[in-house]
């Protein structure tokens, strides 16, 4: 069975659905007649912006695997986390870090515990970076705070986890107490609570080191900050300049949304909330429609089409099992029922 999913016409043809689910949900098609007479060289700029985002990614996740003890270059890891962004925006749940999971243990030999720390940072921590960081620099835009304040909360914010995971703050042994055991059956919840435990512990253990949470945060930063820049290439295309902070406020606030909502690529409610808080920056109706369509062609749909490409990469270069497998078999492993199983030895 395993090897007919292995075979080119079968991962090629799932490479080819994503392919069209990308450009479909993006309407890439409506480029000329949404942004009109843009200049395109800051659009040509806004999509070559886009490597330094999938080389932040796999910087990010190379360094905090080091942190683990699994020393993976950030080359490799290219593929990895670009096919998990693309899965995750087109999935509920983020399902596509469960596909990450059985990959890093097929290639790099990086067991499911430490690999889902390091994944529970990457998300989970990112996001609320984001959410942070816009919230401030939107009411910084508003309020019209001085830049010196502006770097200092931003600074602070970086520090965030670090201090909280050093004060005893641990969200994953919260879960622990809540009385699932009667849902789930009391042995079953008691197992879950001890893989927690072990990935709660790891997560600790990257947070609370200094050095690589600010690493962490840095290259957060710099995906967050490319984002941005993003935006504003394309918003400069068109000839309305944004505020920076505007921006990076409302692209953030209106990515949370679009995580809270489930909705593939956050489509619609990302798009409401950032067109909304455009408006109040003094951006016409019309034209904030026109730069949120352009940021969808300069970044959504590249990282689509490079996370299509990784899957087809790494699919054909899997030494057992198939990518398709990778969400079932990293969910079962996550939830204790290869507890017992040696965690160096990759599933047959």
């Amino acid at each position: 069975m395993r090897r007919r999913l292995r075979h080119p016409l079968v991962w090629g043809s799932i490479s080819l659905i994503l392919l069209a689910l990308v450009a479909w949900r993006s309407r890439a098609w409506e480029l000329a007649d949404r942004l009109g007479e843009a200049d395109v060289r800051p659009i040509i700029l806004a999509l070559l912006l886009n490597a330094v985002i999938v080389v932040a990614w796999a910087a990010r996740s190379s360094d905090l695997l080091a942190g683990v003890g699994s020393r993976v270059g950030p080359l490799p890891l290219i593929p990895m986390t670009a096919f998990a962004n693309t899965v995750n925006n087109v999935t509920p749940g983020s399902v596509g870090e469960l596909a990450r999971l059985y990959l890093l243990r097929e290639h790099h030999g990086v067991d499911y515990a430490s690999g889902a720390a390091v994944v529970v940072v990457e998300r989970i921590v990112a996001i609320g970076l984001l959410g942070a960081s816009a919230a401030i620099l939107w009411a910084s835009f508003l309020l019209g705070l001085p830049p010196v304040v502006t770097a200092l909360a931003i600074g602070g914010l970086l520090l965030a986890p670090s201090l909280a995971y050093r004060s005893g703050l641990r969200p994953a042994i919260l879960l622990t107490w809540l009385p699932l055991g009667r849902v789930i059956g009391e042995d079953r919840w008691a197992i879950v609570g001890r893989t927690l435990g072990r990935i709660d512990a790891t997560v600790a253990s990257l947070l609370t080191d200094l050095r690589r949470a600010l690493v962490f945060g840095l290259w957060t930063t710099v995906v967050f900050v490319t984002y941005t820049g993003q935006l504003l290439l394309v918003a400069a295309a068109i000839g309305r300049p944004l505020e920076p902070a505007a921006a990076w406020g409302a692209l953030g606030l209106g990515i949370i949304a679009g995580v809270v909502s489930l909705l593939p690529f956050g489509l619609g409610s990302t798009d409401l909330v950032v067109a909304g808080l455009l408006g109040i920056a003094g951006v016409p109706a019309a034209e904030a429609v026109a730069i949120i369509f352009g940021y969808r062609v300069v970044s959504t749909v590249p990282l689509g089409l490079i996370g299509v490409g990784s899957y087809a990469w790494l699919s054909a270069r899997l030494p057992h099992g198939h990518a398709s497998d990778a969400a079932t078999a990293a969910s079962a492993a996550l939830r204790g029922l290869e507890a017992t199983r040696d965690e160096t030895v990759p599933p047959r």
